[in-house]
């Protein structure tokens, strides 16, 4: 699978009312008990960030375990600043500046500190160097190390908080709609990761599958091929989904997953007919490349390869944007010609080579211009088996909706899929946010795509 290079139009569309460093994200402090208040013989100049975006320029003439401070007296004084508040791209350097290395107790405050950037932060190196100053000081940096663990969880936890906060800021949410999904904790998240693999087990040991297996920051990728071949593909999961996730304008970095997806790799059709009968109970007709199946808060893909590798790609961006869309705020459903035309468009515009427009707009606009109704398009359902229509017209249809949506209106496209995640009926929405009844948008699509050549 290729890197994409996505569009920046829908992204405009959906993009929160903030950005992500506007979003405030505090974590748990370091225990001031471990260092206490100390005064800088001389005021030490700093420039640095936090982590809300905001700056401190000054100079700084007292810290301690939970932060420092600047005196008034100096002309560029400053209310105290948390440590846990400092942006972590410069948390290191700070702390090298204001710290004095030959002292223990500052050693074991860096290693502590850094311990907030995760591993490879230097925190070791700290901790040995204070330990080789002070062999007596083991008992404290042992606890410096718990309550640095401590601090780090907090942190990711509101780093998780914070980013789900400005995803959602746009999204309003109506009386009696479907109720956002849950911010996992890290445990949370651990626990639902476990239960993944064990659905995975199941489903494997039900047909048979023989898997590799590798895990990224966002997916368990399951494929009966060799490892090499399936770490190439899992390298650019996650590519393509912090692409998608740039393309709806949600935080980088935020796992909009319950654990993480699942990617079923099948070597071919037979084998993925196996596993959607045994694993899902799913009749699939012949013809069907991949299936997203979305069960309670799980995302699964079930695809096939394929030796052309556009379609391959283009069928597992579509399903996978199924997933990403259940877990975008809310299990709240767009409507089918919505749901699937979307993401016929985005495999579409993420990569110069994708199928999708050469094969849809021909279709859509035979139907169109052979007198076929967009409106009744709109109006087809998963509900009642009436999707995908005859000839599975809808997808074609669909795309071009979304397309001509996007093309003309792409600020409120993006408020129409807001307020239709946060549980407003979409024919409402469509009417209030959109600006169109059913019937007046078919109409406008027709005229349209009668003139586009």
């Amino acid at each position: 699978m290729r890197l994409l290079t996505l569009s920046c139009c829908l992204a405009c569309a959906m993009s929160p009312l903030c950005r992500a460093d506007d979003v405030p994200i505090s974590a748990t402090a370091p225990n001031s008990a471990l260092h206490a208040s100390e005064k800088l013989a001389k005021p030490i100049s700093i420039k640095t960030r936090l982590r809300n975006g905001a700056r401190v320029n000054g100079k700084v003439t007292s810290f301690d375990g939970e932060g420092f401070e600047g005196d008034a007296s100096t002309g560029e004084g400053f209310s105290k600043t948390l440590w846990c508040d400092i942006l972590p791209a410069d948390l290191a350097a700070l702390a090298a500046k204001i710290l004095d290395e030959k002292q223990v107790d500052d050693l074991i405050l860096k290693g502590e500190l850094l311990m907030l950037l995760g591993e490879g932060s230097g925190s070791d190196a700290a901790f040995a160097r204070a330990l080789r100053t002070d062999k007596t000081a083991k008992p404290l940096i042992d606890a410096a190390k718990i309550r640095g663990e401590n601090a780090f969880i907090n942190a990711q936890h509101a780093e998780r908080i914070a980013l789900h906060t400005k995803m959602s800021a746009g999204i309003p949410t109506t009386a009696g709609g479907v109720p956002p999904w849950p911010i996992l904790t890290r445990v949370e998240h651990e626990a639902a990761t476990a239960a993944m693999k064990a659905r995975v087990e199941e489903i494997c040991k039900a047909s048979g599958m023989q898997p590799v297996c590798v895990e990224t920051r966002y997916f368990l990728l399951y494929a009966a091929t060799k490892r090499d071949a399936v770490q190439e593909c899992a390298r650019s999961l996650d590519a393509m989904y912090e692409a998608v996730l740039k393309l709806f304008g949600i935080p980088s970095g935020l796992n909009l997953f319950w654990g993480k997806a699942v990617i079923l790799l099948q070597p071919d059709e037979e084998k993925f007919r196996l596993v959607e009968a045994a694993g899902f109970n799913s009749m699939t007709p012949r013809g069907v490349v991949g299936l997203c199946h979305q069960v309670g808060p799980q995302v699964f893909v079930n695809i096939f390869w394929s030796d052309d590798q556009d379609r391959f790609d283009a069928t597992l961006l579509h399903e996978t944007v199924h997933g990403i869309m259940h877990r975008y705020h809310s299990a709240a459903r767009l409507p089918a010609w919505a749901d699937e035309g979307l993401c016929e468009y985005i495999a579409s515009v993420s990569f110069k080579s994708s199928p999708v427009d050469k094969e849809r707009r021909p279709q859509a606009l035979d139907y169109i211009r052979s007198g076929g109704s967009v409106a009744d398009v709109m109006r087809l359902n998963y509900q009642d088996g009436t999707w995908p229509g005859p000839n599975a017209i809808g997808y074609a249809v669909g795309y071009a909706i979304v397309e001509l949506m996007v093309r003309q209106q792409a600020d409120a496209f993006g408020r129409w899929i807001r307020a239709v995640k946060g549980g407003k009926n979409w024919e409402v929405a469509l009417r209030e946010d959109f600006g169109y009844t059913i019937d007046a948008f078919g109409q406008t699509a027709t005229d349209y795509y009668r003139r586009k050549k």
